[in-house]
C-alpha cells in the first residue's frame, strides 16, 4: 500500500523537492483588509513589500475543512493512505481543520503536529516523503519523523515587535520602547512552542545569538542540514547566511524568503534558523 504525503504552504520546500517526491500542499489564507485568497498565488517577495508598506496587519487563515477534505479523498481513492504534516498549532488552526478532515475523509488519514515551521517541517515532510517513495510502512515513517522532531532546533530573531504589537499579542508601549532603545529578541520554537532564548540591542544582538546557539551545538552534535528563512530584503538573511557557511560550511543550507503565513507573525526584519542535527 503506497503513502501519499500532504502539508500545507507554510512549509519551506523547493520546486524540485515537491515535485521528485509528489508532495501535496494545501494552501493557507491571507489578505490586507479585504478578500482572502490562498498565499501561494502571491509572490513572497510582493507579500513583504505590500505588508511593509501597510498599517494593517495581514489576516491570514487556515485552510477550509473542505479543502483537506477533497484532497484525502483524491489521494486515497486508489486505496493509498495519506500522512499528512503541518504547521504547529501554536502558529495556525491548520492542523486542527487537518484532523477534522481526516474523520470526514473516506479513506486512510494520518494527521501529524510537526510542532514546527517553515524549513524546521520541511525536514520532517522530506524524510517522510522520502520513507514514503522507498516503501517504507507508516509506523517506521512516524517514528523517524518523530526522532527527526526531537533533533531539529528552531530559532527566530526578531527584528521588531510592530507586528506583534498589530496582532495584539504584545502592548503597544512595549513595542515602542523595544524599538526606541534597539532591543531585539530571539525566540526558540520548543515543543510548538515559542520560548524566549535570549534579547539585546542593536543587530549585532542577533548574530551574537546566533554565535553562541552554534557553539553550543557543536559541542555535542553535527548539523546535517539548515534553513534561514527571513522576511523583507534579502539584506536580511546575509549575516547569518553567512556566518552559518562559516560555521559549518558542509551543511546542506537552504535561505529563501518565508511564507506570508510566518512573515505575518514575525514581522520585516525577521529571521529563521533552523536547524536538523545529529550525534
Amino acid at each position: 500500500m503506497s503513502i501519499k504525503i500532504v502539508t500545507d504552504s507554510s512549509v519551506q520546500l523547493t520546486a524540485a523537492e515537491i515535485e521528485q517526491y509528489d508532495i501535496q500542499i494545501v494552501p493557507l489564507l491571507v489578505g490586507f483588509g479585504g478578500e482572502l485568497v490562498q498565499d501561494n498565488t502571491i509572490s513572497r517577495e510582493d507579500f513583504n513589500r505590500q505588508m511593509a508598506a501597510s498599517d494593517l496587519l495581514p489576516t491570514t487563515s487556515q485552510p477550509p475543512i473542505g479543502s483537506f477534505v477533497t484532497l484525502y479523498d483524491e489521494l486515497t481513492a486508489d486505496g493509498s493512505q495519506v500522512l499528512s504534516l503541518h504547521i504547529t498549532e501554536t502558529l495556525s488552526g491548520t492542523v486542527n481543520a487537518a484532523r477534522q478532515a481526516a474523520q470526514l475523509a473516506t479513506g486512510d488519514v494520518t494527521v501529524v503536529d510537526s510542532q514546527s515551521a517553515d524549513r524546521g517541517m520541511a525536514f520532517q515532510v522530506l524524510t517522510a516523503a522520502r520513507m514514503a517513495h522507498a516503501g517504507a510502512d507508516l509506523a517506521t515513517i512516524l517514528a523517524k519523523i518523530a526522532v527527526i522532531r526531537r533533533q531539529t532546533h528552531v530559532y527566530l530573531f526578531v527584528d521588531t515587535l510592530d507586528n506583534l504589537v498589530k496582532g495584539g499579542r504584545v502592548p503597544k508601549i512595549a513595542g515602542v520602547v523595544t524599538n526606541l532603545i534597539k532591543l531585539k529578541f530571539v525566540f526558540e520554537l520548543m515543543d510548538g512552542k515559542l520560548k524566549l532564548y535570549t534579547r539585546g540591542r542593536g543587530k549585532k544582538a542577533l548574530i551574537k545569538a546566533q554565535t553562541q546557539i552554534l557553539d553550543d551545538l557543536a559541542d555535542v552534535t553535527r548539523v546535517e542540514a539548515a534553513g534561514i528563512s527571513y522576511v523583507g530584503e534579502d539584506a536580511v538573511a546575509a549575516a547569518p547566511r553567512d556566518l552559518m557557511m562559516k560555521v559549518a560550511p558542509e551543511t546542506d543550507l537552504l535561505v529563501d524568503r518565508t511564507s506570508p503565513i510566518i512573515a505575518t507573525h514575525t514581522g520585516i526584519g525577521a529571521y529563521a534558523l533552523m536547524l536538523y542535527v545529529v550525534d
